[in-house]
């Protein structure tokens, strides 16, 4: 598929791009959850819809990065690291960090890794909800979801809208 993406044209590469942004990026996280959520199962299943909702946000970010930047096999590999990602968005004119929902993208990251250790919160997540503590198990998870999901969807918009930019440019 890498092949594919990165043998674009700028116009075939906008033109995908455009469809991503059609794309619900919560579509398979919603449906899980509402497929499976009972009161017993609220923290399990809210935990799943985390981890449906970061990997739909790497594999489009994945294909986004791949069609836009014309990105070979190794390359696209690369994006999965942060530092990697971070440098390559720089490369092209975009401060990957300063764009809208970075943040909640983020704290999406590290409750996904959270939640492979216990579900504890950690040092770095003690300060994204007021109803989660250091050292505890992560609460509400519900509330935290209806929080988080606007943001990462405003971050998918915003980070699509920069390489289409960039792909503008070049015109």
């Amino acid at each position: 598929m890498t092949s594919d993406l990165s043998s674009n044209s700028p116009e075939q590469a906008i033109t995908y791009l455009n469809s991503l942004k059609q794309t619900a990026l919560d579509e398979e996280a919603y449906a899980f959850i509402r497929k499976t959520l009972t009161k017993s199962n609220e923290a399990s299943t809210y935990t799943q819809a985390f981890s449906l909702l970061y990997q739909r946000y790497e594999e489009m970010l994945q294909q986004a990065t791949i069609a836009a930047f014309g990105l070979n096999d190794f390359q696209a590999k690369k994006i999965l690291y942060k530092k990697d990602r971070i440098r390559l968005f720089k490369k092209h004119g975009i401060d990957f960090n300063a764009l809208a929902g970075a943040d909640a993208m983020n704290t999406l990251s590290l409750i996904v890794n959270a939640s492979h250790y216990e579900g504890l919160v950690t040092e770095a997540l003690a300060d994204k909800f007021p109803y989660w503590k250091e050292g505890f198990a992560m609460v509400q998870l519900d509330q935290a979801y209806k929080k988080l999901v606007p943001q990462c969807i405003e971050h998918q918009q915003a980070l699509l809208d920069a390489l289409i930019n960039v792909l503008q440019a070049q015109h």
